[in-house]
C-alpha cells in the first residue's frame, strides 16, 4: 500500500464517557471523550519505552516546532493520554480554498489541528519510535487519527487525481464536533485500466468488522517498514490538506 491517512494522526463526536482504543475490536459509536486516548496490549511494545508524548507541529513566520501537549508513562504495555480540552491559537490553522476543491464544508472558516505523533521515549527522554492504531491486510489498510476543531463542522465530498500509472480517489464523510475528534481512514488498493488505484474513505464512523490494534514501531523499523508506513509522514490525503501540506522538522 502506498498512502495512508495516519499522521497521526484526524483525522469523534464528544460526550461524557471515555473512548478506549484497545487491541481488540470494540464497538465505538463516537459517543465518548475523544480527548482521552487509552492503549493496551501494544504490539512490539518494549520495556525501553518509558514515556509517551502527544506531539503537535506548529509553524509561524520565521519559527516552527513540535510541542508535547500531553504525556504519560508507558506501563503494563500500554498508556493513557489526556489531551488538553482546548488548544491555543498558536496551533490552529484554516484551510486554503484550493485544498477544498470538490469538497463541501459547512463552515470554511473553521480552524483545526492534527495530533502529529504519538511518540515513545526512553529513560533518557530520547525519541525511539511511534505508536499507531491500525489494521492491515493484503488489499486494505485502516488507520485512526485525532483532530481538534474550533467549532462544529461537516466535511463531505470526493476528490480524484489521475496520473499516468496511478489513480487516487478520496471520499470524505466527516461530522466533527468542537474539540477533539477521532476519525478513521480506510484505504484499498486495486489495479484497473493499467493503473494502480488507491481508494480511501475518511469518515467519522468507525468501519464495521475492523479489528484495530495498537502497534509500536521503533525508528529503525519505521524507516525499513512497508511503503504504506513510510508514506504516513507525507500523505497526500485530506489530513495533509488540513495541515496545510506541511512537513515536520
Amino acid at each position: 500500500m502506498k498512502k495512508t491517512f495516519l499522521n497521526f494522526g484526524l483525522f469523534l463526536a464528544l460526550g461524557l464517557t471515555t473512548v478506549v482504543f484497545n487491541s481488540c475490536d470494540k464497538d465505538d459509536d463516537n459517543d465518548g471523550n475523544a480527548s482521552k486516548i487509552t492503549a493496551t496490549n501494544v504490539i512490539n511494545g518494549s520495556t525501553n519505552i518509558k514515556t509517551v508524548k502527544a506531539l503537535i507541529y506548529w509553524e509561524r513566520e520565521y519559527d516552527d516546532g513540535n510541542d508535547a501537549i500531553a504525556q504519560a508513562p508507558f506501563t503494563n504495555n500500554g498508556f493513557t493520554l489526556e489531551l488538553p480540552t482546548t488548544l491555543g491559537a498558536k496551533y490552529l490553522e484554516t484551510i486554503d480554498a484550493d485544498d477544498l476543491e470538490g469538497i463541501a464544508v459547512s463552515d470554511k472558516n473553521f480552524k483545526s489541528c492534527f495530533l502529529e505523533d504519538l511518540r515513545g521515549y526512553n529513560e533518557d527522554d530520547d525519541e525511539i519510535g511511534d505508536f499507531y492504531l491500525k489494521e492491515e491486510n493484503d488489499d486494505s489498510e485502516y488507520y485512526t487519527a485525532w483532530i481538534y476543531v474550533d467549532r462544529d463542522v461537516t466535511i463531505k465530498g470526493e476528490t480524484k487525481e489521475i496520473y499516468y500509472d496511478e489513480e487516487d480517489i478520496e471520499n470524505f464523510d466527516l461530522t466533527l464536533k468542537k474539540g477533539w475528534n477521532v476519525v478513521y481512514e480506510s484505504v484499498t488498493e486495486s489495479y484497473k485500466n493499467g493503473r494502480d488505484v488507491y481508494s480511501s474513505t475518511i469518515s467519522s464512523k468507525k468501519p464495521s468488522g475492523v479489528t484495530y490494534t495498537w502497534n509500536f514501531y521503533v525508528d529503525y523499523d519505521y524507516r525499513s517498514a512497508s511503503v504504506a508506513l513510510k508514506s504516513a509522514k507525507n500523505s497526500k490525503s485530506f489530513s495533509s490538506k488540513l495541515k496545510g501540506n506541511k512537513k515536520k522538522q
